[in-house]
């Protein structure tokens, strides 16, 4: 019986798994091994079923176990960001994203943890929706926070703008937000979430 102590010795057990097993053989042993895990633990290894569930492409499962990381913890707001972009990115329904990130800045709001990158998630799911109402107040939200030194979240984006067609945004938010966040040579083209930043504002 393998002893899970640490992080580490969760990761090793997986890498291990996955060298030795085909991907669903993979996911049947980390989803049996939930139900004799609790905390930290079992938050950590759900977390870690999530991904390979949408590795295989079994994205309803997926948002199935991250319903459950909800239920157990009301605080945390990752599983729900999460569920948001499974609806938005695998699945296509702008719509159930839209009710999922909702959810998620509710939790956001009350915690102070990830408040950018939900409405940053929030943006995008907009552009597509082509609600440019909405998007323009979501990115005056996003200039307005006030980021908390030790508090979790992500640098300032951009590609929720780059991606809006012309004239989505209106011109006084765009404006204001490419002040707030100006364009780098690095930066995409729009199509796809930028690479991790932290949460460090000096510009």
């Amino acid at each position: 019986m393998v002893s899970f102590d640490s992080i580490d010795i969760f990761h090793d057990w997986i890498k291990d798994l996955r060298r030795k097993l085909p991907l669903p053989d993979v996911i049947r042993a980390v989803a049996e091994r939930l139900v004799s895990v609790k905390g930290d633990d079992l938050r950590y290894l759900s977390h870690e079923l999530v991904w390979l569930l949408r590795e295989e492409e079994r994205d309803i499962e997926a948002i199935d176990i991250l319903e459950d990381m909800l239920r157990c913890d009301p605080r945390d707001v990752r599983p729900a960001i999460t569920k948001a972009n499974i609806y938005f990115v695998s699945l296509d329904q702008p719509i159930d994203a839209l009710k999922a990130i909702d959810a998620a800045l509710e939790r956001a709001n009350a915690t102070g943890l990830f408040r950018r990158e939900a409405l940053g998630t929030k943006a995008r799911i907009l552009v597509k929706l082509g609600r440019g109402d909405e998007l323009s107040d979501v990115l005056e939200e996003i200039m307005s926070l006030q980021m908390i030194p030790g508090v979790p979240d992500i640098g300032r984006e951009r590609d929720f703008v780059d991606s809006a067609p012309p004239g989505l945004i209106r011109k006084s938010v765009l404006d204001r937000y490419n002040e707030f966040r100006p364009r780098r040579p690095e930066d995409g083209s729009g199509d796809e979430p930028p690479p991790y930043e932290p949460a460090d504002d000096r510009m």
